[in-house]
Formats: structure tokens, sequence, C-alpha cells
């Protein structure tokens, strides 16, 4: 089990310490909230203080009626998440488990790096901001249009949020990995 554990922690620690890093340095570079540096022609740095929760849902809580109130509910969803978690999902590991102990420190360093933001400033700090460009305005799901509403862009993100999703998508996949692993493990 510490092995699981060793596993779990080191990318939990690599992924939050990356997140803490790359967020110190957007706020560095990116002196006040909406400040833009561009890096490639679907790629730029964009400074979003995000006040509620990812991708900015729950941003109008309505049984919400006080900021200390949504701040607080926005603090414990994280620490409830990752205790149920634990209970029902990292304890049962097995002992020569890799693929699992991984994709959790992926979360956990993600939800981390984020709680810690929420505490530290009361909003999560948000600055990968991919789009692409678009002559009429419209733009496919998922996607919002810019200001000048010739670009469409993502919701702005960080690394913490990448670690979560793609854990998201690894999971998806576990049953199809495991399978793969079990297989050439009995040739």
């Amino acid at each position: 089990m510490t092995r699981i554990y060793s596993i779990l922690g080191v990318i939990g620690c690599l992924i939050l310490g990356l997140d803490q890093w790359t967020k110190q340095l957007a706020l560095e570079v990116l002196r006040f909230e909406g400040d833009s540096k561009g890096f490639l022609s679907w790629w730029s740095w964009t400074l979003v203080y995000n006040r509620a929760a990812a991708f900015g849902i729950f941003s109008s809580i309505p049984f919400v009626d006080t900021e200390a109130v949504r701040i607080g509910f926005l603090l414990a969803v994280p620490v409830v998440v990752l205790g149920l978690l634990w209970y029902f999902y990292i304890r049962k590991f097995e002992a020569n488990e890799n693929y699992r102990p991984a994709v959790m420190g992926l979360v956990v360093g993600g939800a981390i790096g984020n709680l810690i933001d929420r505490i530290r400033f009361q909003y999560v700090v948000d600055f990968v901001d991919w789009f692409y460009p678009s002559a009429s305005g419209k733009c496919i799901p998922l996607f919002f249009p810019g200001q000048n509403g010739t670009t469409c862009h993502w919701p702005v993100f960080n690394i913490a949020d990448s670690a979560i999703s793609v854990a998201l998508v690894l999971l998806i996949l576990e049953p199809f990995v495991l399978k793969q692993q079990s297989a050439n493990a009995k040739v």
C-alpha cells in the first residue's frame, strides 16, 4: 500500500508544484485581470480570476445569498470530493496497481492546487486561453465568442484543471487500458 500512496503522492506533488509555479508566473507576467499575451495564432495567456467552479459553473448559485457562503461552498466541494474519492476508490487499490494511483495523483494534485488558490485569493487563477478564428462570430459547442466577435474561445483554464480533465479521460479509458495490461501480463 505504501507503493500506491507513493505513486499517488509523487504525481500529485508534481502537478501541484507545476500548477502553483505556472500560476505565480502568470500573475507576475500578467499583472491585471484581463491582461493577455499571445503565443500562437490559437493560444495566449490571459489572466482570469475564476470565482466560480470549473469552466465558470456555479457562478450564480441560487441558494447562495452572500459571498462568504459562496466561498464556503466552493471550498467544501473539493474537500468532500477528495474524501469520497479516498473512501470509495483510493483505499481499495490493490498492491500491484500503477494506473489508478497515477490517475488519482492527477486529481489530487489538481484539486489541491485549485483549493490553495481559493484559500489564498478566494478565486482560482486561470490563464491558458485557447481559441480559433471565426469570421461569422458563430462558435462550435463548448466554445464562446471572444470580445471582438472574430474568435471563439474555450473557457480559460490552468494546469490543475488540465490534470483533472486528463484524469477523467483516463478513468473513462481505464477498462480498456487495464484489460490490455492484463492481456499483456498473461503473455
